[in-house]
């Protein structure tokens, strides 16, 4: 088969970097959209000089820069077969602290990210003969759950639908759209918000990156519509 492009969002950040690790190790050609130099910097750091990684200047929150992106893939890279939607935002607070902004911001990073990035990839992964979507949910969203962090939840929880409202619209095409949904995620980040925590159940980068490049292979052809809880 020939070699994949694969766009992943989100791709700077600790899964991110996972994720974009274990597609370059399978062979792709990888595209990073970012808007924090620091972040890209340091992506850029941990793999190889050599490495087959396109990193663009572009936030995915923005129509705009969306369709310049799926400009330059289809112009570039020649088209696209695997878009992973990784980024996303967390706060945490109950339903009376919740801010009008939280909720804004989580709906835009967690859902509007996912919603508009697949519509502006979507007629390169037709295209591709081959597509493939992966998002990230949140097992609260899968099996209930999420008191005192009710923006974020119900942003996964939209994320969950999406997913199954696209894999139903997007299969006649033959892409496939498929969710993770972690518990809580090994980060750097989320070691320091919650450093007495039990991480004996939470899902390291590397256990969902591997799963990410299984739902994105050849193997996956027919599963689609699935939202995968990870962790106890």
């Amino acid at each position: 088969m020939a070699r994949r492009t694969s766009l992943v969002t989100g791709g700077t950040g600790g899964l991110g970097t996972a994720v974009v690790r274990a597609l370059l190790a399978r062979g792709d050609r990888v595209w990073v959209p970012w808007i924090v130099a620091d972040e890209r910097d340091r992506l850029a750091a941990t793999v190889d000089a050599g490495s087959a990684l396109t990193l663009v200047e572009a936030d995915v929150t923005d129509p705009r820069r969306l369709d310049a992106l799926a400009g330059r893939l289809g112009d570039e890279a020649g088209g696209l077969d695997v878009l992973c939607n990784l980024v996303g935002g967390f706060t945490m607070a109950p339903l009376g602290d919740t801010t009008d902004d939280d909720w804004e911001r989580m709906m835009a990073l967690n859902a509007r990210s996912v919603f508009a990035a697949t519509r502006a990839m979507a007629p390169l992964l037709a295209s591709s003969g081959r597509g493939r979507v992966v998002n990230v949910a949140a097992a609260p969203a899968v099996h209930g759950g999420g008191g005192g962090m009710v923006a974020y939840t119900a942003s996964k929880g939209a994320v969950v639908a999406l997913t199954r409202a696209l894999a139903d619209e997007l299969g006649d095409d033959g892409v496939s759209v498929n969710a993770v949904a972690p518990t809580t995620i090994d980060t750097g980040a989320n070691r320091r918000a919650m450093p007495d925590a039990d991480r004996s159940r939470w899902v390291t980068p590397e256990e969902i990156a591997s799963l990410l490049v299984w739902l994105t292979g050849d193997d996956a052809r027919v599963v689609t519509g699935n939202v995968v809880v990870l962790g106890r």
